[in-house]
């Protein structure tokens, strides 16, 4: 008999997935509206802003859908110390995993001639500078990453392992994952991190492997985006 690792199945995740997703792009559509013709608004202006309103509607759904809904605590989407003796020590395994899976992808398809297939480069100017950019860097190498694990394995994952296994489980929750950066090129990679990254909370039964290996991975490309 498959275990149950919370009181919401799928019906809930898919939920909080819908609220997530629509909430973002009822966002982009607002701006695309209002800064229409606009030069570097983004860029400028609102980078911060379109990173964190969908990472505030993760946590939104978290606690609306599960914890409020049900009466439960924090712990059981892996706010809680990792099992196994080894649990600090592997997420290095799986970040290490994750970039060489991402170098050999970006190989295979710059070989091929696929350019569509690369994932898109992030201009370092979407950073901004100064205050702003500590302020971005702390959203994407520190904040998105334990929202995500947070809403991904803690929330959607855990919903799905009962009634899927935990396989089926991880491959829905990491396509979800991947098509959430909203990047052709990076859906593969994404993926292969996702699966990574499942396998760490299930492993572990806690968030901060994930986090660990999901924010160092994060800050490891800011980092060589502002070193180039």
């Amino acid at each position: 008999m498959r275990e149950r690792l919370t009181p919401w199945g799928p019906r809930g995740a898919l939920l909080g997935v819908t609220m997530v997703a629509g909430g973002s792009a009822a966002l982009v559509a607002a701006l695309a509206i209002t800064f229409r013709g606009a030069e570097n608004t983004l860029s400028d202006t609102l980078a911060p802003v379109v990173i964190a309103v969908p990472h505030l509607l993760m946590v939104t759904a978290v606690w609306y859908l599960g914890i409020q809904k049900h009466r439960v605590p924090w712990s059981i989407v892996g706010f809680r110390f990792p099992q196994g003796r080894l649990a600090l020590l592997i997420p290095w395994s799986a970040l290490l995993g994750s970039l060489v899976f991402s170098g050999v992808y970006v190989a295979i398809v710059t070989a091929l001639g696929f350019n569509f297939l690369l994932p898109t480069e992030v201009p370092v100017d979407i950073l901004g500078e100064g205050t702003r950019r500590g302020v971005s860097i702390a959203l994407i190498g520190i904040a998105g990453p334990l929202v995500e694990e947070l809403f991904f394995r803690g929330f959607v994952l855990t919903a799905l392992v009962g009634p899927m296994g935990k396989f089926r489980a991880a491959a829905v929750t990491s396509i979800l994952f991947a098509a959430g950066h909203v990047d052709l090129g990076a859906m593969v990679p994404f993926f292969v991190s996702g699966m990574l990254l499942s396998w760490l909370y299930l492993r572990t039964r806690s968030i901060w492997p994930p986090f660990l290996a999901h924010a160092a991975q994060n800050l490891l490309a800011l980092w060589l985006m502002t070193a180039t």
